[in-house]
């Protein structure tokens, strides 16, 4: 009895590791073509660019053959514009049209269709050229990208979801647009005779500041919603001094929220320190104070809600003085 035993459980063994082999080998010696463009928990790629009011800035999109050995031909891989993928992703995560990711203007942007991978070579680069003066970021931008698949190509595309896509969320940045920690920033309602309580504080621990242009950012006022309908009409721009100049610079284009800053001008500081355990890391932070007052007046229909804004923000960099490249050195 124990001598079938043990039979069987060999040929159970032999069975299994042949079926996992043949499946491993397969996986193995594809030549798939794929995007490298991993997906966060938002459905997208998020890309991180400088801006350049004027200029363009590329992004490097790694093109892949896959298996695990060396690219057997000469390739042209085709590469297009994917927006029936991208409405497929904001019908499936959205509820509302205007929290779903737009896609980016064609004149923000330009790439190869065709994309050339030598014979022996696996990797290249689709370089992406951006010009994004000008964006306005209370909307979602994305790129979305696919690999074109032909019977007359020398290739197919990676048949996993998401390998033959790229969904490229593009997030410009400046030296001071970031995740604010706000920990030290309060909000008050006023009371109709223009005073508030202390202990009536309200506190969020951070703000996320986007990019206007090379040294300004927006907030949304106070601690109004990023998916709020009505966000745009609270956009507070900061404008920071350059070189010697540390001052900053507080307003808003919207005069129907009657945004009214503490004084005509705050100043920030920058400093940078770093790593006491990882020489090669560099903390940079800015920080600045801040106190404005302003409106919310499309909560309630025909009732404003004056609000008192005052305390400290802090945006800290963690940069890797290791790695060449600015969007890649960057912890984000």
């Amino acid at each position: 009895m124990k001598k079938i035993y043990t039979c069987i459980v060999m040929l159970a063994a032999v069975l299994l590791g042949t079926s996992c082999n043949d499946e491993w080998t397969d996986e193995l010696y594809q030549q798939y073509i794929s995007f490298k463009s991993p997906v966060g928990d938002n459905g997208v790629t998020d890309i991180y660019v400088r801006y350049k009011e004027n200029g363009k800035v590329t992004y490097k999109l790694p093109v892949v053959v896959s298996g695990n050995t060396d690219n057997v031909a000469n390739r042209e891989v085709h590469i297009a514009v994917d927006p029936d993928t991208l409405k497929i992703l904001n019908d499936a995560r959205f509820g509302r049209e205007d929290l779903y990711f737009k896609e980016l203007q064609k004149s923000s942007y330009s790439f190869p269709e065709v994309v050339n991978i030598p014979k022996g070579v696996n990797t290249v680069t689709a370089d992406i050229d951006f010009s994004l003066g000008g964006i306005d970021l209370v909307d979602k931008w994305v790129l979305p990208l696919t690999i074109v698949e032909d019977p007359s190509y020398n290739y197919k595309k990676n048949p996993r979801k998401n390998f033959a896509k790229a969904l490229l969320r593009v997030l410009p940045f400046n030296d001071y647009s970031g995740n604010y920690s706000t920990t030290t920033m309060q909000v008050f309602i006023k009371k109709s005779d223009g005073t508030y309580d202390i202990k009536d504080a309200m506190v969020k621990s951070n703000r996320m500041a986007y990019v206007v242009d090379d040294n300004t950012v927006f907030f949304y006022a106070g601690l109004v919603e990023e998916d709020l309908i009505d966000r745009a009409a609270y956009k507070v721009y900061f404008e920071f001094g350059t070189g010697n100049d540390k001052s900053l610079k507080l307003h808003a284009a919207n005069e129907k929220i009657k945004f009214k800053p503490g004084k005509e001008a705050f100043f920030y500081s920058i400093t940078e320190k770093m790593d006491d355990e990882k020489p090669y890391l560099l903390h940079r932070y800015v920080t600045f104070d801040l106190e404005y007052d302003f409106v919310d007046y499309t909560s309630a229909p025909g009732v404003e809600i004056p609000y008192k804004v005052k305390g400290s923000l802090t945006l800290e960099r963690r940069i890797n003085t290791q790695i060449p490249d600015e969007d890649q050195a960057i912890e984000w």
